[in-house]
């Protein structure tokens, strides 16, 4: 005796397959739709994506999370951005497809669609960075056209105090830019020290110039130790010649 089990086997899903082997992407994305139809989207959509056809793949597939991944792996960033708002509410599995899709756009330097996702992801941390990538943007802006308060106030409210001093030199204001190094940059002092001495020479006060002590020439002149401010501005910790040594007991 025999046991004979059959299996039913759509000659339109081979000829489907054939077609994609062949290379004839109109004929199979027409067979697909038109023999297979939808319910074997999905299913279908799996064969040309292992040959890394996943522009045919995108075409065929109806699977919605699929398609989406199949639109950012193309960076197909409009398809991917009709499919999230239809998948679900707003859930874990939502917010993972905004964020997804906001990474995306940032890599693509689509900004104002990175704000969106974010927005819509509810990534405060990402949102944060993104700003303050558009923030440092406008200061640069600020800079060239001129607008060199503005520029500054963007530069101290971001932290890039070396920004703060370059701009305080650029504009003349060479004795400001060495006193503010001397608080917050002190690894700048020494260059901001030879821009105000050379301006004062060129005024006609040499003398003046003699007394302003830079680290790098005199640093004896700096009674708290010009090297351990160094480390700390670099967040190192100062090393001292010998260890305390304290008794805690048996």
């Amino acid at each position: 005796d025999l046991n004979v089990n059959s299996h039913q086997l759509s000659l339109a899903v081979v000829g489907y397959q054939i077609a994609v082997i062949k290379g004839e992407m109109e004929e199979a994305e027409n067979i697909s739709r038109f023999k297979i139809g939808r319910e074997g989207g999905g299913r279908l959509a799996r064969f040309p994506e292992g040959r890394d056809l996943k522009e045919l793949a995108l075409k065929i597939t109806t699977d919605s999370d699929h398609k989406f991944e199949l639109a950012l792996q193309l960076d197909d960033l409009e398809t991917a951005l009709d499919i999230v708002p239809i998948s679900t509410e707003i859930n874990p599995e939502s917010i993972t497809k905004w964020k997804s899709l906001g990474d995306r756009a940032l890599a693509a330097w689509r900004f104002d669609l990175a704000k969106e996702c974010f927005e819509n992801a509810g990534d405060l941390g990402a949102l944060m960075l993104l700003l303050m990538n558009e923030l440092l943007k406008l200061a640069e802006r600020a800079e060239r056209e001129g607008q060199n308060n503005l520029a500054w106030s963007i530069w101290w409210t971001t932290g890039e105090r070396e920004r703060c001093v370059e701009l305080l030199i650029k504009t003349g204001r060479v004795s400001e830019a060495a006193l503010f190094a001397r608080t917050y940059c002190p690894s700048l002092v020494p260059k901001t020290v030879v821009a105000w001495q050379s301006e004062l020479k060129t005024k006609g006060r040499p003398k003046i110039a003699e007394t302003i002590a830079n680290p790098d020439v005199n640093p004896e002149n700096f009674e708290e130790g010009w090297e351990a401010i160094i480390e700390k501005e670099r967040g190192e910790t100062p090393q001292t010649e010998s260890p305390v040594l304290v008794d805690v007991g048996a």
